[in-house]
């Protein structure tokens, strides 16, 4: 059980508390879901860039007309600010590899 009462919590300029960018807020850069479903799309286009089932796999997601999962191809990309089917056909249709590496920040 702790010593304090609600209320008696101070923070010195010498304790260290968690660093959190706040350029990030409000919804227009970093947000742990918008890496996720980033990541997903890396993974898909991985996926497509492959052969046999894996690639398969990756076409049946891109093309699922599913809309409501959070995340579905359909989804993360309306998320994401892309059209879905513009997306799947430069995914399908690129004419160099598409480089999926995360460039370091």
């Amino acid at each position: 059980m702790s010593n304090y009462l609600p209320g008696e919590w101070t923070v010195s300029s010498s304790d260290r508390l968690p660093y959190m960018d706040v350029a990030y807020l409000g919804g227009k850069g970093y947000s742990p879901i918008s890496e996720l479903m980033r990541a997903i799309i890396l993974r898909t286009i991985e996926d497509y860039n492959s052969e046999g089932e894996i690639r398969e796999e990756a076409i049946t997601y891109m093309f699922d007309e599913e809309d409501q999962y959070i995340f579905s191809f359909r989804f993360i990309c309306k998320h994401l600010g892309f059209d879905p089917d513009k997306a799947r056909h430069h995914i399908m249709n690129a004419t160099r590899r598409i480089s999926t590496r995360r460039r370091a920040a």
